[in-house]
This record gives structure tokens, sequence and C-alpha cells, in this order.
């Protein structure tokens, strides 16, 4: 691992499958009240539907730690690798720009959201604001690992394509 960076992203990734069990648990949960008992969880739409975004967002800089993310080779993987590196480059150039004004416009709208203390009414009334955070948080920390990735291809120390170590 190395650098401090990929730790923390290799944890966070490790939280975000903690999330998924969450997930799953508060799922099969339902289904067993709802079933057995006919008793269903309050606010389990709108926990799980919390959890999920949550799961996404802690869990997409890992997989990117890991190139785990779609890429279509079909064209690229016939140039030379020269030009393979530099196309590299520049879809992580233009990964961070997006990601970079993701975070910028979440973080935004985070502020807004604790100001306000935006609820989101339901069958149980939630705060927006956590989400909204983990969702400027997690893309923060994509941007970073980008920057990171383009760095390592600058020294050409990227993993080969595919899961790395």
């Amino acid at each position: 691992m190395g650098h401090p960076l990929r730790k923390f992203v290799y944890y966070l990734g490790i939280f975000s499958g903690i999330v998924l069990l969450g997930i799953l648990a508060l799922m099969s949960a339902e289904v067993f009240f709802r079933y057995l008992f006919n008793k269903p969880i309050l606010g389990t739409v709108e926990i799980s539907s919390y959890l999920l975004v949550i799961f996404c967002f802690t869990g997409i800089a890992f997989v990117q730690s890991q190139r785990g993310h779609i890429c279509i080779e079909l064209v690229t993987q016939k140039l030379p690798a020269g030009l393979q590196r530099a196309l590299r480059i520049i879809t992580l150039v233009l990964s961070l720009a997006v990601f970079a004004v993701i975070t910028w416009q979440m973080a935004i709208a985070f502020w807004k959201s604790w100001e306000m203390q935006e609820v989101r009414w339901g069958a149980l009334p939630v705060p927006v604001w956590p989400v909204k955070f983990m969702i400027a948080f997690g893309s923060l920390t994509l941007c970073l690992q980008l920057l990171l990735d383009i760095f390592d291809e600058f020294t050409s120390r990227m993993l080969p394509q595919g899961r790395g170590s």
C-alpha cells in the first residue's frame, strides 16, 4: 500500500462493504418481519436508499484504486503503448475535472442542506445533509485517488490493467 491515501482508500472500501452488509441485513430483516409477523420496519426504504448512496460514494475511490471501473479497450488495446498511456492520462484528467465539479457542487449542496436542516419526509423523516456530505466526501476521495493515479501514470507505476494488489 505505502502512501497514506492508499491505506485510507482501502479502509474506506472496507467501510463501503460493511455498509452493503448493513443494507443486506436491513432488507432481510424487513422481509422477515413483514412476512412472518406482518410488522414492517418503519423507514426501511428511506434508510436503505441513504445507505445505498453511502455505499456507492464510499466505495468509488477504492474501485478506482483497483482499476475496477468499466473500461472498454476494443480500440485502445491495438494502439502503441505510449499512446495508450497518454489516453489513460487524458481519461484520468477528465475524470478528475468532472468529479472536482461534483465535489464542489455537492459541498455547496451539503452546506445549504445543513444550514436549513433539510429533511426528507416519508414514513420516517430523515435529514438529507448526511447523504449530501457523503457524496461530497466520496467524490473528494475519488479526486485524490485520481490525482494519485495521474502521478503514478506519469512515473510509470500504474498497476497493470485489471485488478491490482
